[in-house]
């Protein structure tokens, strides 16, 4: 579980911002959307708003970015090589040119680990892990550029690995790599954060444990469920796959474009509308880009409810129904729910509802004038259980809301006697 996450210089985060899934001191909805794991009370999900451009994707890209460089950084580059998709926020001198910094606190078998680190696109800065035990917390590796602080009790695998870590990869993941056993957990916690397109999912694109749970006879009646509940009017779903297919102009074998297909199949009725048939389709040419996102997204969902672990998402509703969205949410919000959390961005404000969210699942993303993004709960503001939060958020109580400019139009815009920014370069 995730107990929180911070970034801090990272493209448009110019200073440090914290997505805490702590619960705070509110009675609303405490027995469904909040669950209790190792005397710590933490929330099930957390909803991002905020205007377009704001940056709600970049939160989500930071904390995707950390998850990828510590599954990859000590095997996916050499020592000579810079760190790619290293972006620290450029509309300020400050910045720059000092490391983005990245942290997370989590839950891993019961105990409460503390890990992050500062890096810059030729190397690693600074990078450390916390483990508490009994409210204390211990130091198991520090890590200054290339010295280093290491437990060796508590921390055994470190011993003799770190004359093997290059400037421009993590200690922890060198360890892992070196078959350390906590390291390895720590690896695999991170690798089962799921991130979930926003886009269609269209042949096969981030839908592989859909098709993997819907080959299993256990849990293709869930996927089922999911798609009935869905009201999609689809009455079965079939993968069907390929190996290699023959081609129809010179009868050779050749590898198919993609492995497999999904079939979805439709009743088909008589002029009386009595049943008569199923008829096959094919979900990537002849579904709806909704239909298809949510089969991309069913099996993470079921995956993460059934056995644990973190789903991201970015833009959640996107070709998504209000209601259907909704429905995501309640499953995750529901005391069957003792095990998964969703972190999720999204435009669509019926969202933001009472019934649905406690205030301390709600964040806002705003940018200041200055170009940087500031995160924040709406629970900051304090505002009654009772309040329509969605009403007072289009009010712009909150912030994070575009303001439109009414007496603006394009069609007559022109540069004559404007007087331009002189643009610099980066």
């Amino acid at each position: 579980m995730i107990i929180q996450f911070t970034v801090g210089n990272f493209k448009t985060f110019k200073d440090k911002a914290t997505l805490d899934m702590r619960a705070a001191s509110l009675s609303e909805l405490k027995d469904t959307h909040v669950f209790q794991y190792n005397k710590e009370q933490l929330l099930k999900s957390v909803g991002i708003f905020g205007k377009n451009a704001a940056g709600k994707s970049k939160l989500i890209e930071g904390l995707k970015f950390m998850r990828d460089f510590v599954i990859d950084s000590s095997k996916e580059s050499q020592s000579n090589e810079p760190i790619e998709d290293i972006d620290p926020f450029q509309l300020s001198t400050t910045t720059i040119d000092k490391p983005s910094f990245f942290e997370i606190e989590f839950y891993l078998n019961e105990i409460r680990y503390r890990y992050g680190f500062e890096v810059t696109q030729e190397q690693i800065e600074k990078e450390w892990l916390f483990e508490r035990k009994k409210q204390k917390e211990y130091p198991l590796f520090l890590r200054l550029q290339d010295e280093f602080e290491i437990d060796g009790e508590r921390f055994k695998e470190g011993k003799k690995r770190k004359e093997f870590t290059r400037s421009n990869a993590l200690f922890l993941s060198l360890s892992a790599q070196l078959n350390g056993e906590l390291s390895q957990h720590i690896i695999n916690w991170f690798a089962n954060m799921i991130f979930t397109h926003n886009v269609c999912g269209r042949y096969g694109a981030g839908r592989e444990k859909t098709d993997e749970l819907l080959e299993n006879e256990e849990h293709k009646p869930k996927i089922m469920a999911f798609i009935k509940k869905a009201d999609l009017d689809i009455e079965d779903i079939e993968l069907v796959k390929f190996d290699k297919i023959i081609s129809s102009e010179s009868g050779k074998e050749r590898e198919n474009h993609y492995d497999d297909e999904v079939v979805t199949y439709h009743s088909r009725y008589d002029e009386e509308n009595n049943f008569v048939t199923l008829v096959e389709f094919n979900l990537d040419e002849d579904e709806s880009d909704g239909t298809v996102r949510l089969y991309s997204l069913t099996g993470n969902i079921i995956n993460a409810l059934m056995n644990g672990g973190v789903i991201v998402s970015d833009e959640l509703n996107s070709r998504l129904h209000t209601l259907l969205v909704q429905a995501i949410l309640m499953e995750f919000n529901s005391k069957k729910n003792n095990k998964a959390q969703l972190i999720f961005t999204a435009h669509d404000t019926n969202l933001q509802n009472k019934n649905l969210f406690r205030r301390d699942q709600i964040y806002f993303v705003e940018k200041d004038k200055y170009g940087a993004s500031k995160l924040y709960s709406l629970a900051n503001f304090k505002p009654r259980k009772d309040h329509n939060y969605e009403k007072q958020y289009l009010e712009g109580r909150y912030g994070a809301i575009p303001f439109i400019d009414t007496s603006i139009n394009p069609l007559e815009a022109s540069t004559n006697g404007k007087k331009e920014k002189q643009k610099t370069g980066v």
